[in-house]
């Protein structure tokens, strides 16, 4: 029987605002640019859906993410009218983790501290990079010194939780200096740092020039190393890291992220969100003319939908949960899928172990910092071993 979403804590609720003011070489997100005109009926039918669809999407929600596209450009009272809707529909725990994702040119201080006054206490400013160069090339709207300022502004507003997200590889960086990157970033004094090593296999205008040869990016060697001294470095300089991609001051996790590395329930509306609930997966669809309309018309805008399936639930926590630090434990999985997960996936956590890429401390086991890096390896032998 799949579990009901109280089965493992509050919700956590993701909100898509997909308008950009421009497109970003690398994006796979569902966005527009040169769209403005459709934001208006746009947070209509959001606001529709929150109020009225996903009934098995219910109780208490401790972590809200207003992500995109570039949130950072609603205006306060925009947001503030997303955080009505959602607090109408459920109910905000106290002291909720409410996200707002922004790009710096879009966080002026009227927005900051407007979306301050209407509940958001945590600010994700995407910086992606430090050369102006690649920041151009990649289609960023703003420069470094736009990204620097934004963060001092999120902090002079008052957020208490002020997080920068960077993107390592991006075409033109200079990656013997990326420690210089992340010591600029670390001065900034953010409470989290996000850092993505750049994917170049998706249907992107990137990806595509990539793969026709038009442009050449550093090979996995390289990235393997800018991923050891990005750990060096952003420990030393005190952010811990908790998962594959994300480092935090103590206290300053995202929380709601979190959510989706441990198996925990979370709810998604707007554009091509995704939400989990019940042990099934549920996806919106990606074109902004056809959510609309399918909302207008008082239809659910979903694409996809997952079948509770034990067996493709269960692999699917072992390999979000491995991504922590803390790892997963196999006794707490074993007793919510019917599993002995240890002895089902036996192969490969013999390997695993073998290889250094594994460490069992009683029934938990977590990837090593080796296998963070070849993290794919065992996962590969997973699937395999399952099947």
């Amino acid at each position: 029987m799949p579990p009901s979403a109280s089965d493992r804590g509050p919700l956590g609720v993701y909100v898509h605002f997909p308008f950009c003011s421009v497109r970003c070489t690398y994006c796979d997100f569902p966005t527009v640019a040169g769209r403005d005109d459709r934001i208006a009926g746009y947070l209509e039918a959001l606001a529709s859906e929150i109020a009225s669809q996903q009934p098995e999407a219910a109780g208490e929600v401790d972590t809200v993410f207003l992500g995109g596209g570039t949130p950072s450009r609603m205006t306060p009272a925009q947001v503030a009218s997303v955080l009505s809707t959602l607090r109408d529909r459920f109910v905000l725990a106290l002291g909720a983790e409410i996200t707002l994702e922004g790009n710096p040119e879009s966080l002026t201080d009227t927005v900051l501290g407007g979306c301050l006054r209407a509940g958001v206490n945590r600010i994700s400013v995407g910086a992606q990079s430090l050369d102006d160069r690649v920041l151009a090339r990649a289609g960023r709207a703003h420069d470094a010194a736009a990204a620097r300022s934004a963060v001092a502004r999120a902090r002079a507003a008052g957020f208490e939780s002020v997080s920068v997200d960077l993107i390592a590889g991006l075409p033109g960086e200079n990656l013997d200096r990326w420690n210089d990157t992340l010591r600029a970033v670390a001065d900034w004094e953010p409470d989290h740092v996000s850092v993505y090593l750049l994917e170049s296999d998706k249907d992107t205008p990137l990806g595509r020039a990539v793969r026709s040869g038009r442009t050449r990016l550093a090979d996995d060697d390289v990235m393997t190393d800018v991923y050891e001294r990005t750990v060096d470095v952003l420990e030393e300089r005190g952010f811990a890291q908790y998962e594959i991609s994300n480092f935090a001051k103590r206290c300053h996790r995202s929380r709601h992220n979190l959510k989706y590395w441990t198996d925990a329930p979370y709810a998604g509306f707007g554009l091509g969100a995704h939400g989990y609930v019940g042990g099934v997966r549920r996806s919106n669809r990606r074109d902004l003319d056809g959510y609309i309309r399918e909302i207008g018309e008082g239809r659910e805008p979903v694409a996809a939908r997952e079948p509770y399936d034990p067996q493709l639930r269960l692999e699917e926590a072992i390999f979000l949960g491995l991504r922590t630090v803390d790892g997963i434990d196999i006794a707490v999985l074993g007793a919510r899928y019917g599993a002995d997960v240890r002895a089902r996936f036996s192969a490969a956590w013999e390997r695993g172990e073998a290889a250094g890429l594994v460490l069992w401390e009683g029934s938990r086991v977590r990837l090593t910092r080796a296998g963070r890096v070849r993290s794919n390896e065992l996962f590969s032998e997973i699937v395999s071993g399952s099947l």
